[in-house]
């Protein structure tokens, strides 16, 4: 008897533990299995699948790494055009993000993406879509603002996306304030910065403290950017132009390793009215590059201490 009880005991722990393998094995295949996938449409039109929780993103759009490091999105890897940023680097660091040569299509594959994020003016894009499903995003288009919310649809987090715009928004009014008592009401700003031999000045969506200086603080566009620079975002222009395009204050970038910043000896940038009157400020362009969540909070505290001085 008792051994027949025991033989009975025996099976049914048998047929239990089949029932929790196949459980076991049903979880497996549903946890590896292929990945939910939504639709989206590009800049360009073009209607694509995405993953709806994407897992593995590449970000080769640099521009856009802090906006999806900032949604706490899983990013997998950067392009390594933010080494020169002194606060996207350490973000990238501290999230163990792996650094990627600028073209490298190998180093993206390696990487396995389910999902990349791009220009829509990167030449590996046919590769690249080879990889993974990709998202070529047209720059010009969109508001700096906007696309922070864009990248809150992109990875399902649109509401905490809009929770910190609505913030951000709030703050710059505060600092718009402080910065009207400080400078007045009725000034006007350039921004500039010089690569190699070429200057350039910039519109009001093209980083660089553009967007905080111009949208934010309300400062004024001089008459020459407002017709010939914010509708392209940047112009090249000369040493002997840069009266034409001044503004009662001069940001302005450190450029690149190329730039001799010669102009600063010239007596026409000797006689700006800026210059006379110590409304010349510098900013490190590599960090102010960028118009992402964290590069904007860090711009608008130099610039809010710098204008208020």
């Amino acid at each position: 008897m008792k051994k027949y009880i025991w033989m009975i005991a025996t099976m049914m722990a048998l047929i239990l533990a089949a029932c929790g393998n196949s459980e076991d094995a049903g979880t497996e295949e549903a946890s590896g299995g292929e990945p939910e996938m939504v639709p989206y449409t590009t800049d360009g039109g073009e209607e694509i699948e995405i993953p709806k929780d994407p897992q593995r993103i590449v970000v080769l759009a640099s521009s856009y790494f802090g906006n999806l490091m900032q949604l706490d999105a899983n990013v997998a890897g950067v392009s390594n055009d933010i080494e020169g940023s002194e606060v996207l680097k350490p973000i990238a660091e501290d999230g163990n993000v792996e650094l990627l040569e600028v073209g490298n299509v190998e180093q993206v594959m390696n990487l396995d993406p389910d999902l990349i994020i791009t220009f829509s003016t990167d030449e590996n894009l046919d590769k690249l879509k080879e990889i993974a499903p990709t998202i070529p995003v047209d720059y010009d288009k969109w508001n700096y603002l906007d696309i922070h919310e864009e990248m809150g649809r992109i990875v399902g987090k649109e509401e905490e996306a809009a929770e910190w715009v609505e913030g951000f928004e709030a703050e710059l009014a505060e600092d718009k304030k402080a910065v009207e008592e400080a400078v007045g009401e009725d000034v006007t700003a350039t921004v500039m910065e010089q690569y190699a031999k070429d200057i350039y000045v910039y519109g009001t969506n093209w980083g660089r403290g553009t967007e905080i200086l111009y949208q934010g603080f309300g400062l004024g566009v001089p008459e020459e950017i407002q017709n010939e620079v914010v509708e392209t975002g940047w112009k090249s222009i000369s040493a002997e132009e840069i009266e034409k395009y001044a503004g009662d204050f001069m940001f302005v970038g450190t450029g690149d390793s190329g730039a001799d910043n010669a102009y600063k000896d010239t007596e026409v940038w000797q006689g700006l009215d800026a210059v006379e009157n110590d409304r010349v400020i510098e900013f490190d362009s590599p960090t102010f590059y960028y118009n992402d969540p964290y590069s904007l909070e860090h711009q608008k505290d130099f610039l809010v201490d710098a204008l208020t001085k």
